[in-house]
């Protein structure tokens, strides 16, 4: 087959779907050697996916055009078709919702494989800029109809999708995403690290978008609820890019002296300075209103912190069992599981070996804490971009097999 891979959305700063393209790619690499890729990027980002192997071709385009939102949009819709007829591709891998729909017209032979990671715009309209709401919701349901196979990253998802739109191939495949060795092997952060960010002593970590459905604010509700002497030891450490409808958080933070004082907000950081920074960290936040997956999840189970995540859709799917689970719309849920959290960081760190000479209180705690932490390192092993590579590899074979038929 011949494969193209739409990467003409995905920023230079990788978050999100664009994390999910970097390790998809990366598994596609690692087991097949037999079918030829077309890897459309913006030309200013062509040694950004780590491409190696000879059967991977970066096919580069324009980033002055693609750039510009509405641009792009005009360019997907008009050129792009075009572009793909002139490849020769059997299949189109479109990530992000949309598909360049005249390519119906244009190279009609060409099946397409469209990844749908949520339903976040029609569970949470309110927390989505109204034309952006707009216009996914109209890709999902048009790209629904007209997409030959549908991928999703959670048995949630799949629920999900058919309440919302109505796929022409019902059979929807589960291709969990993946979690880089690095979290599981890499060293935790340097003061070095540390300082470069402000950082003192320990600290709860948190990474995501800054948007309204990652629930930071509630988060931050949550963490002002502990005790004093609990905020002054422990930190929280916000890390990700400005997405919108982040003012509120901000304000709310420098507006209490609580906060001010013990709530650092870092902005983006990258993988060679992030996964570190996780790693150090006494616990992770996540208490998304909504994922498809949560990723930073995963990874901070392979990690080896404790993590507190939110009770519902993938994020229940991931970590029941293994993480410390919250009612995202409770501050006082939140405040409880960090506190949980945190209490097994302290007995675990209070004895990484039980002693057998002592069969006191603390050591039995602190093995139960080894013990979840280690278990949940375990489930994490689970997820691989190998298997997300090797699932999705069979749906572009199924598509084709569908547009041929």
């Amino acid at each position: 087959m011949r494969i193209a891979l739409d990467l003409t959305s995905t920023p230079k700063s990788k978050t999100g779907i664009g994390r999910y393209m970097l390790g998809l790619i990366k598994g596609l690499q690692e087991v097949d050697n037999e079918n030829e890729y077309y890897l459309f990027a913006q030309d200013d980002d062509l040694s950004g996916f780590g491409v190696y192997k000879d059967n991977f071709h970066m096919v580069p385009c324009n980033h002055k055009v693609l750039r510009k939102q509405w641009v792009r949009i005009i360019w997907e819709q008009v050129v792009f078709p075009w572009r793909l007829k002139k490849a020769k591709a059997d299949v189109l891998l479109c990530p992000n919702y949309s598909m360049p729909y005249p390519v119906r017209l244009v190279h009609h032979k060409m099946a397409v494989v469209n990844a749908f990671h949520d339903m976040a715009y029609f569970m949470f309209p309110e927390l989505y800029i109204g034309w952006k709401r707009e216009i996914f919701k109209w890709y999902i349901k048009r790209s629904a109809r007209s997409t030959d196979k549908i991928i999703t990253i959670s048995e949630n998802s799949r629920e999900d999708i058919p309440k919302f739109c109505k796929p022409k191939n019902t059979d929807i495949t589960v291709t969990y995403m993946g979690v880089k060795e690095a979290f599981f092997e890499g060293k935790p952060a340097s003061d070095e690290i540390l300082n470069k960010y402000r950082i003192t002593g320990e600290y709860i970590y948190y990474v995501g978008t800054l948007e309204p459905r990652k629930n930071v604010k509630g988060l931050i509700e949550g963490y002002k609820l502990l005790p004093k002497e609990t905020r002054d030891k422990y930190k929280l450490v916000i890390t990700g890019k400005k997405g919108w409808f982040y003012d509120e958080m901000f304000c709310m933070v420098n507006r209490d002296p609580d906060l001010n004082e013990n709530v650092i907000f870092t902005g983006f950081v990258d993988d060679q300075d992030m996964i570190p920074l996780l790693k150090r960290a006494s616990a992770f936040a996540y208490v998304s209103l909504y994922e498809g997956f949560g990723i930073p999840v995963a990874e901070a189970m392979a990690a080896g912190v404790p993590c507190v995540t939110s009770d519902r859709s993938s994020m229940k799917e991931i970590a029941e069992g293994y993480g410390f689970l919250a009612d995202p719309e409770k501050p006082e849920s939140i405040c409880s599981k960090l506190q949980e959290a945190l209490h097994a960081h302290e007995a675990a760190g209070e004895n990484n070996s039980v002693n057998t000479e002592d069969t006191g209180v603390i050591n039995i705690e602190a093995q139960a804490a080894i013990n979840r932490i280690k278990s949940a390192q375990e489930h994490a092993r689970k997820f691989t971009w190998r298997a997300c590579a090797e699932g999705t590899i069979k749906s572009f074979g199924e598509a084709c097999d569908r547009r041929t038929s």
